[in-house]
């Protein structure tokens, strides 16, 4: 399949699109997917946890995606390693731990779009993106409608993403997008209560 055409056919065709890469993916066309996920998820958290009460607007455009970038490796080496063992282990999937990093990094690409929504942002709202209360934005009635235009954007994006990357899990394991829908799931679910009880862990270590 030709270069460009994955980043086109992923988004209607997503599981004959995953068929075809599943096994002729290299492992550096791996890594850059996953890379330019983590940057996109790297501001998607500085927002979430509103950084920009903390620090500077110029810290949190360098910082983020820098440790977003670590953390989508992070993610991506073990909710993919999750996904391939319950997915094995409990949906009666076929596939192998490479074959659903492959389908995990090209199933990203909705979400990796959304990168390109930030450069307007940033040079629109600058450190309002990041913050509680929004001063730049009370100013203006054309930045807030912007505003809210680019989040509805981010929205659909987002569910297009959760919906590709269900397919991609599915076509992986060879079972339904449903099913590949209720792996994912079931893999976040496992490592948000991994992360509490790791916290517990360490509170409790911390009051000794």
């Amino acid at each position: 399949m030709d270069q460009i055409k994955p980043w086109l056919s992923i988004w209607l065709r997503t599981r004959e699109t995953i068929q075809s890469l599943i096994n002729d993916t290299p492992l550096s066309r791996q890594l850059l997917l996953v890379a330019l996920f983590g940057l996109v998820f790297g501001y998607d958290s500085a927002v979430s946890r509103t950084l920009g009460d903390k620090y500077s607007f110029g810290l949190i455009v360098v910082g983020s995606p820098i440790l977003g970038i670590i953390q989508g490796l992070v993610m991506w080496i073990v909710i993919s390693w999750l996904i391939y063992w319950i997915g094995s282990r409990f949906f009666s999937g076929d596939a192998d731990w490479m074959e659903t990093r492959i389908a995990m990094a090209w199933g990203g690409i909705p979400f990796i779009v959304k990168g390109i929504l930030w450069i307007p942002q940033l040079l629109l709202f600058q450190k309002d993106n990041f913050t509680t209360l929004h001063p730049l934005l009370d100013t203006s009635v054309l930045l807030s409608v912007l505003f809210w235009i680019f989040g509805l954007m981010d929205l659909v994006l987002t569910v297009w993403y959760v919906v590709v990357i269900s397919k991609s899990v599915g076509e992986a394991h060879n079972i339904s997008s449903i099913q590949g829908f209720g792996i994912l799931l079931l893999s976040f679910l496992v490592v948000i209560v991994a992360m509490i009880l790791i916290s517990l862990i360490g509170f409790a270590l911390f009051m000794l």
